[in-house]
């Protein structure tokens, strides 16, 4: 089961410092883990790798890997995957050659790969990007090592600060007590959710934006039924939901979800209970309430009545054209697709006025949404490959362009003609001769998502900072010249409630009877849920559903969901 982000187009675009083979994970979510569980935490470091060490390996250090180019990833001046402006400067800076071992066109064929080479003995390339099922194959095989000793030896204090600090994506890769990866650092808001409204129906109608439910019914109603649009026929509506989302969450989507309502209680995760034992969100008794509060206003006519067969970009496309006046979606929502429909308005001398603001509280009166993963992916590393600390090195190069270090040598983008060039001695981001061309791909590794990962930095946030007009050193105004103001606004607003996101206790591996029992289980809930909501069943039947959910499955489960996640501490 892959998580739901990793497999959406609209969020690859997004990970601006991630390789696009950082895959998708494990369909589990996030774990809750002490810190002691960091390797940092346990051990004493006795020597002390170096920050921007620019100490060249001489003769040079080779190390093959895995690359997987789309279409749009193209280069310029001659330049091929092994030699262009990034890989150049590795090499001639710090002694490190890539070279690619496979060339893929996606996830999936990298997948085939590396199932290919255990079934038939190939050498795996040094490095590859891993998670879910790969993972614990590659892992079962043998073939990759563990990284506790390198992690311990080569990984910068600043490295090893990032993972104390976000202590919970070890057990991404904690296998029978070793660290089998290096997992990459989130954000923490890549693919968070606000609320996305039509401000000018708001003033239109003189309304204000909603903090809780009886405040966003009133919106909704509003938005339904008082002619918002002003053409004077009744054919709006309150909030484009898009229940389709192809992976059986169907509140759950990456744009157009209706994941506020639960507040802290989400379904889908993993909740502590107040035994302090893992409960299935989707079993708790407030997600009653919650299928029950949908229920009563897709009978008013809040939501679309085709909800439960559009996708999310047919819901969102109701959003953007004027048919519906909220919805919820990430804050990368404000490039494409409602930045999209400004810009395009905008040719037709069309006025359309979208603000984010943070989500209301749900239906018991509190705030939550699901929390953006910490990790969208893991490094392996081949058995028996001994150049770990060209590895750590690469690691703290790039970790520094994420937490904004002046001596990063990507500061002004990873290639001048593709991503910017320089005028009057500055860089220029926006007047690109040949239009701009990514270079992402072509990174033997990425730490994360391109700014800081989650509790690193003291301060607002990059997005933050830029928000509020600053453009003080040049991550600042690179930042601003990339984005539109709607994106950049949109991840300023999602930050402010980081503190009430739900993160899941659980993301190991499979277990037993998830095995057998998980993709009946999740089609249940599937069912359950959307026959709730479209009336078709009672709210009652919600309690049908969860001792189904127990009955059949659910109950051992959860039982060795609490067992494997005893046996990390």
């Amino acid at each position: 089961m892959k998580r739901q982000f990793t497999s959406k187009k609209a969020l690859v675009s997004i990970l601006l410092g991630m390789s696009v083979l950082a895959g998708c994970t494990n369909g589990n979510d996030t774990p809750t883990v002490s810190p002691a569980t960091s390797p940092v935490a346990t051990k004493t470091t006795t020597v002390v790798a170096k920050e921007n060490d620019r100490t060249k390996f001489d003769p040079p250090v080779t190390i093959t890997a895995a690359i997987a180019l789309k279409p749009s990833d193209k280069l310029r001046n001659g330049d091929t995957p092994e030699n262009n402006p990034i890989s150049r400067w590795f090499k001639d800076t710090l002694g490190i050659v890539t070279k690619y071992q496979w060339v893929v066109t996606d996830a999936s064929a990298l997948e085939t790969k590396v199932r290919l080479a255990l079934t038939s003995g190939e050498a795996l390339p040094d490095v590859l990007a891993a998670s879910g099922t790969v993972f614990e194959d590659l892992v079962a095989s043998k073939k990759i090592q563990s990284i506790d000793e390198a992690f311990e030896k080569y990984a910068t204090p600043r490295v090893k600060e990032s993972y104390q600090k976000n202590p919970e994506v070890w057990n991404l890769v904690k296998r029978n007590g070793k660290l089998y990866g290096l997992p990459t650092l989130s954000n923490g808001i890549v693919g968070n959710t606000v609320m996305w409204i039509r401000e000018d129906w708001l003033k239109k109608l003189n309304l204000k934006a909603p903090t809780n439910v009886q405040e966003y019914e009133a919106v909704m109603d509003a938005f339904t039924n008082n002619d918002p649009d002003g053409n004077g026929k009744k054919d709006t509506y309150g909030m484009a939901f898009g229940a389709n989302t192809g992976y059986h969450k169907p509140t759950m989507n990456f744009m157009t979800d209706a994941s506020f309502i639960f507040g802290q209680d989400q379904p889908y995760q993993w909740l502590k209970g107040t035994d302090g034992k893992l409960q299935y969100g989707s079993t708790k008794p407030s997600v009653k309430d919650a299928l029950g509060k949908l229920q009563e206003w897709f009978s008013k006519g809040y939501i679309s009545p085709d909800f439960g067969t559009q996708d999310a970009a047919k819901a969102m496309a109701d959003f953007t054209s004027g048919k519906a006046g909220i919805t919820f979606a990430p804050g990368w929502a404000g490039g494409w697709p409602v930045g999209t429909a400004v810009t395009e308005a905008k040719a037709k001398n069309l006025a359309l006025d979208f603000k984010p603001y943070p989500i209301p509280a749900g239906i018991k009166g509190e705030v939550g949404r699901q929390a953006s993963p910490p990790s969208y992916g893991n490094y392996v590393f081949r058995e028996g490959f001994t150049n770990m600390e060209a590895i750590f090195k690469y690691w703290d190069t790039m970790y520094g362009c994420s937490v904004e270090d002046a001596a990063c040598p990507f500061a002004n983008g990873k290639g001048e003609g593709y991503d910017y060039v320089m005028k009057d001695g500055k860089p220029d981001w926006k007047n690109i001769p040949e239009g701009t061309l990514s270079l992402n791909a072509y990174l033997l590794m990425s730490p994360g998502s391109g700014t800081a990962p989650t509790n690193v930095m003291p301060g607002p946030n990059i997005y933050q900072r830029v928000a509020a007009g600053k453009r003080d050193n040049v991550f600042e105004q690179k930042l601003a010249a990339e984005n539109g103001q709607l994106t950049i606004d949109g991840f300023s607003v999602a930050f402010q409630q980081l503190n009430k996101d739900v993160q899941s206790g659980f993301f190991g591996a499979n277990t037993p009877t998830m095995k057998d029992k998980w993709e009946q289980l999740i089609a249940l809930e599937e069912q359950a849920f959307l026959q709730i909501i479209y009336g078709k069943q009672k709210t009652d039947y919600f309690d049908t559903f969860v001792k189904q959910w127990n009955d059949q499955g659910g109950a051992q489960i959860t039982k060795e969901v609490n067992e494997y996640t005893a046996s990390l501490k």
